[in-house]
C-alpha cells in the first residue's frame, strides 16, 4: 500500500480546509482523507506532492537518492518504500501533533506502514489496540501501559539467551571460564536493574564515549577523544602501581591538565597513581562535556568513576556493551567453531530495531519528540553499498580474513561510485552493514532485489540512468548473494 503519492484532501462541513505552507518553497502536506471532521479540524490540510523526473543520466549520491521519491524506487533488501528527508521531517512534524491522541496517532501512521520496518507497524498496531482500552489518552500514556508486560517479554528473552551463552563454557579454556561467569553475572544484575561494582574497561568507555560525541562540534570531540585514548594505554595494565614521571608529565600536557592544581597531583610513587590519573582524566572529560552541554557524557563519566573507586552503581544492560566484552573474552580462541555458536546466539539478542519490547523498554522514559524521531528515523531512504566498502576495516585485515576462506567467499573491498550503489532502509543497510549474506546467509527478501532492478531497468530506458552502472549493480548484487538477476527489456545504447 503506497499513500505518499497520493493528495490528500480534507472536508470540513463540506468546506474545504486551506492547505498550510510548511516553509516558502516547500511540501505541502495532508492527513488521510477517510479521517473524521473532528480529526481533520486538529491537523489542517496538507498536500503532498513528489517529482521525481531527470532530464540527465544520474552520476551523484544525492540525484540518486532522489529516485526513492513518491515510492519510484523502493529498497533493494525489502522492498518497502522509502522516505526522503523533507518528506520524513513533514511526518514528525505531523505526529507529534497526533500524539496527544493515541489513537489518531496510530490510525494515521498505520497508513504509512509501507514505510516502517515490521517491529515498528507492530508496535504501532499495539497503541492502536491498548488505545481501545485507555480512550482520549496521549502516545506517552499508553506506552507507559504498554512498558510493564513488554519487560517481562524482554527479560525472559534476555535470560533465555544469557542461558544459553552460559552452556558454551565448558567448550571454552578454563582460564576464560572467570571472565565469562562474571560477564553473565553482571548482565544479569544490570538487565534487574540491581546496583553492584560494575567492571571497569577504558576500551568500552572509549567507545561508548566514542558514540555520545558523535553530536560535538569536530574540535571538541577531538578534545575529548584524545583526552579518552590515554585511558586505553597498556601502561595502566601492567603490574606495576607506580607511573614514570616522565610519562606522567606527557600525559598532563597531551590533556592539558594544571598538575599544580588542587586535585591534579600525583606522586609518581604512589600505588593508587593510575585510578587517581584515571579520576582525573574523567574529570577533564566531564568538564568538556559540561563546556559544551552534552549531559549524556558527563553521566557516563559519573558512572565510569563508580566503576574505578568501587562504589555499586544502577548499569542499563547494553546488547553492544556486553557483545563488545565477550568478544574480549573470545579474542584468543582459535576455533572457529567456538565463536560461531556464540555468535549464533548472540545474534538473537532482541533490540530497539527488531523487537518491539525492547523498543518500548529503551525509549519509556524518553520525550514524544524523541520516541516520534526513533520510530520513524530507519524508515529514511540511505545510500547503501552493494559491496561494502568496509571503512574501518584496513587491507592488511581483510588479507588476514582471506587466508581461510575459500575463493568464492573471499572478501573484496567495494567501489564508492553509482555501479556499487543502491537505495535501503536506514534499518535494512544497518542489518546488512558488511556480514555475509550470500545465498543460505540472505536475510532479505529475493523478490524485493527482482522488483527493484526491474525499476532501474526502467529508469535506464527513460534515460535516467546508465546501462553500463545498471549492469555493474546487478553483478555487485550477485557476487553478495549469490541471486542472478535478469536484466530482461533494458536497452543498451552507447554511453
Amino acid at each position: 500500500m503506497r499513500i505518499l503519492p497520493t493528495t490528500f484532501v480534507i472536508k470540513n462541513k463540506n468546506e474545504l480546509i486551506d492547505s498550510k505552507k510548511v516553509s516558502k518553497g516547500m511540501l505541502k502536506y495532508s492527513a488521510p482523507s477517510n479521517l473524521s471532521p473532528q480529526y481533520a479540524n486538529n491537523i489542517g490540510d496538507y498536500n503532498i506532492n513528489f517529482n521525481g523526473n531527470f532530464s540527465h543520466i544520474i552520476t551523484n549520491k544525492n540525484e540518486f537518492k532522489q529516485l526513492a521519491k513518491n515510492g519510484h524506487l523502493c529498497c533493494i533488501w525489502c522492498g518497502g518504500s522509502m522516505f526522503m528527508q523533507n518528506e520524513l521531517d513533514m511526518f514528525k512534524t505531523i505526529s507529534r501533533r497526533l500524539a496527544s491522541n493515541s489513537e489518531l496517532f496510530s490510525r494515521v501512521m498505520l497508513h504509512f506502514k509501507d514505510y516502517l520496518p515490521p517491529e515498528r507497524v507492530k508496535l504501532i498496531e499495539q497503541i492502536k489496540n491498548y488505545s481501545k482500552a485507555y480512550p482520549n489518552t496521549n502516545l506517552k500514556y499508553v506506552l507507559n501501559k504498554m512498558t510493564p508486560p513488554a519487560e517481562k517479554r524482554l527479560l525472559n528473552k534476555q535470560f533465555f539467551l544469557l542461558h544459553n551463552i552460559k552452556n558454551l563454557k565448558s567448550e571454552l579454556p578454563l582460564e576464560l571460564h572467570k571472565d565469562l561467569d562474571i560477564l553473565i553475572n553482571h548482565s544479569i544484575y544490570r538487565i534487574k536493574k540491581i546496583p553492584y561494582v560494575s567492571e571497569y574497561s577504558a576500551k568500552e568507555f572509549y567507545y561508548q564515549l566514542n558514540n555520545l560525541a558523535k553530536t560535538l562540534p569536530l574540535k571538541e570531540k577531538e578534545e575529548i577523544l584524545k583526552t579518552a585514548q590515554i585511558l586505553t594505554h597498556p601502561i595502566f595494565k601492567e603490574a606495576e602501581s607506580y607511573l614514570p614521571e616522565k610519562w606522567l608529565k606527557k600525559v598532563y600536557q597531551q590533556a592539558k591538565i594544571n598538575p599544580k592544581q588542587k586535585g591534579n597531583y600525583i606522586s609518581p610513587y604512589d600505588n593508587e597513581a593510575k585510578d587517581k590519573l584515571k579520576i582525573i582524566l574523567l574529570n577533564k572529560i566531564s568538564q568538556l562535556a559540561t563546556n559544551n552541554n552534552n549531559p549524556s557524557i558527563v553521566k557516563l563519566c559519573d558512572m565510569t568513576k563508580n566503576k574505578i573507586l568501587g562504589v555499586p552503581a544502577l548499569v542499563q544492560f547494553s546488547n553492544k556493551a556486553f557483545i563488545y566484552k565477550l568478544y574480549e573474552i573470545l579474542e584468543n580462541v582459535q576455533d572457529k567453531k567456538i565463536i560461531n555458536k556464540f555468535e549464533n546466539i548472540i545474534n538473537k539478542f532482541p533490540t530497539s530495531l527488531d523487537s518491539m519490547d525492547a523498543f518500548i523498554v529503551k525509549y519509556q522514559n524518553e520525550s514524544t519528540d524523541t520516541i516520534i524521531t526513533k520510530m520513524l528515523e530507519d524508515s529514511l531512504v540511505t545510500l547503501e553499498h552493494i559491496t561494502p566498502i568496509l571503512r574501518n576495516t584496513s587491507d592488511k585485515e581483510i588479507k588476514q580474513l582471506n587466508k581461510n576462506l575459500d575463493k568464492n567467499s573471499k572478501i573484496k573491498r567495494g567501489t564508492n561510485n553509482i555501479d556499487n550503489w543502491a537505495l535501503a532502509h536506514g534499518w535494512c543497510n544497518f542489518l546488512h552493514g558488511s556480514k555475509n549474506i550470500k545465498n543460505v546467509n540472505f536475510p532479505f527478501s529475493k523478490e524485493a532485489g527482482k522488483k527493484y532492478f526491474k525499476t532501474l531497468i526502467q529508469d535506464v530506458n527513460e534515460g535516467s540512468l546508465s546501462a553500463s552502472s545498471v549492469i555493474n549493480m546487478a553483478k555487485n548484487y550477485f557476487e553478495q548473494t549469490g541471486i542472478k538477476i535478469k536484466l530482461t527489456g533494458m536497452k543498451y545504447t552507447k554511453e
